[in-house]
């Protein structure tokens, strides 16, 4: 039995989301984070060295968005598909794009706050505010869950 045109049609609005917004996103969060440890660790990364970064992380966003587009589709079920070694693949993969954002989202806060407070601006300033807020109650509910999940996963 050959899909249908819906079908095919939801496979391709899926994928064409993923690629568009999740790919981009994930690719400049990658670039960004690998940018922001450089500068603190203080090490100078060289134009092939830069080079074989941003492949990598061009590769990485291809496959986060491939991934996205399968769990828009399927479910997130779908990230528990294929072998052990797959499956850490993908959780890892979620993972470090995860840490990227969180890195990147730290980086603006240490380069925003201070001068939101510095310029008395109190719209940057409550913003800045309810962001660091934001970043820490994610962080709060992501190790709940995790904990959560893998004390559940123990008793099975």
């Amino acid at each position: 039995m050959s899909p249908s045109i819906r079908s095919r049609t939801k496979d391709f609005a899926a994928l064409f989301s993923s690629l568009a917004l999740l790919g981009p996103l994930t690719l400049g969060l990658l670039v960004l984070a690998g940018r922001i440890i450089a500068d603190i660790i203080g090490v100078a990364v060289p134009d092939p060295l830069g080079t074989i970064g941003f492949s990598v992380a061009a590769l990485l966003a291809l496959w986060l968005a491939l991934e996205g587009a399968m769990v828009q589709r399927y479910g997130l079920a779908t990230l528990d598909r294929g072998g052990s070694f797959q499956r850490a693949a993908r959780y890892l993969l979620v993972t470090v794009t995860t840490l990227a954002g969180l890195i990147v989202s730290i980086g603006f806060l240490a380069l925003s706050l201070p001068w939101a407070f510095e310029t008395q601006n109190t719209a940057a300033q409550v913003l800045g505010v309810l962001l660091a807020t934001a970043l820490v109650t994610t962080l709060y509910r992501t190790l709940t869950a995790a904990r959560e999940g893998y004390l559940h996963s123990s008793e099975q």
